[in-house]
């Protein structure tokens, strides 16, 4: 796991039934606009009239969070992304950054019948006394869709491998017929994620690899780059910092292919504000503003400057 495991959680004989557990309440925590490490509130809902979709707004209270970003966990996790405290350090690389999953395993698929599901099928396997699919078996879809795995009274539940008429597939853990738990997920544009999902979609810590060769390891929520995170780019360069909603919000640092980094703060995946560029030494610094050099500064005004980023008032 990429942070500190949030208390409560009373861990249970089954490590990896407790691990689960946790990455469920992270999740949850998300969905809330709560932090998912230490369940302080973050973000608020809100309506601007009666007619219009909710939308989520960061909140700034003394002391517990600035526009979003919880200033415990930001405070007191190192594993959490302090870009203050950790300004000397370049972004840890990943490991077997090159080596994305190979491909996923075919399994061979035998005739049956069907009636459980609204879209035509054949099925075989093991049924239960009332007839439902229970236990092992083989179900394939009228578009050509195809599932191996485990059955629970006539639901995906359990290990199985979804092979998708267009050459996509997936391979893990399901529940009540949706990807949930671990799983590796292979996208028909070559993107391939192998994490935690919930009801259906990535929610949890997970890492995708994209056909273009970026990679991004962090938290997810609701199919989307959710939570701290480190993102490293197919040219070399690298951020480290917090996403919402698949955008880089809050704090982040970000390394250049030589070594320099920015510290600055994002907002909808845009620089805002002052920021400050170490040299690869880190013995000279540059302002910047708004994401562009402005000059040379000591070390003094910029340790000020990376310090007022994390507290949002840069």
């Amino acid at each position: 796991m990429l942070a500190t495991s949030v208390g409560i959680v009373v861990p249970t004989e089954n490590t990896n039934n407790f691990e689960f557990q946790t990455e469920e309440l992270k999740a949850e925590r998300i969905r809330d606009g709560l932090c998912p490490h230490c369940g302080t509130q973050l973000y608020e809902a809100v309506r601007s009239s009666f007619f219009r979709k909710k939308t989520s707004r960061p909140l700034s209270i003394f002391g517990q969070c600035i526009r979003g970003q919880c200033i415990p966990c930001l405070r007191g996790d190192s594993n959490v992304g302090n870009a203050a405290a950790v300004a000397l350090a370049a972004i840890s690389e990943p490991t077997s950054r090159g080596n994305s999953p190979t491909a996923l395993p075919i399994a061979t698929l035998v005739s049956g019948s069907d009636a459980s599901t609204q879209m035509q099928t054949t099925y075989s396997g093991n049924v239960n006394s009332f007839g439902a699919y229970h236990g092992k078996g083989h179900l394939v879809w009228k578009n050509g869709d195809k599932y191996v795995g485990y059955f629970c009274n006539g639901v995906r539940e359990g290990g199985g491998t979804l092979l998708f008429s267009d050459g996509s597939e997936y391979v893990g853990n399901w529940k009540n017929n949706k990807m949930h738990g671990q799983g590796t997920r292979r996208f028909p544009n070559g993107n391939i994620y192998n994490g935690a999902y919930r009801e259906g979609k990535r929610s949890g810590d997970g890492r995708c690899y994209y056909a273009n060769g970026d990679l991004y390891i962090g938290e997810w929520a609701n199919d989307k780059m959710n939570g701290f995170g480190r993102y490293y780019y197919n040219n070399g360069q690298s951020f480290e910092g917090f996403f919402w909603e698949g955008r880089r919000t809050g704090t982040g640092k970000y390394q250049l292919n030589d070594g320099r980094i920015d510290i600055c703060r994002y907002e909808n995946d845009l620089r805002v504000g002052e920021g400050v560029r170490w040299s690869e030494n880190r013995k000279r610094a540059w302002r910047l503003l708004g994401g562009k050099v402005q000059n040379r500064i000591t070390l003094q005004a910029a340790t000020e400057i990376s310090q007022r980023c994390e507290a949002g008032t840069s």
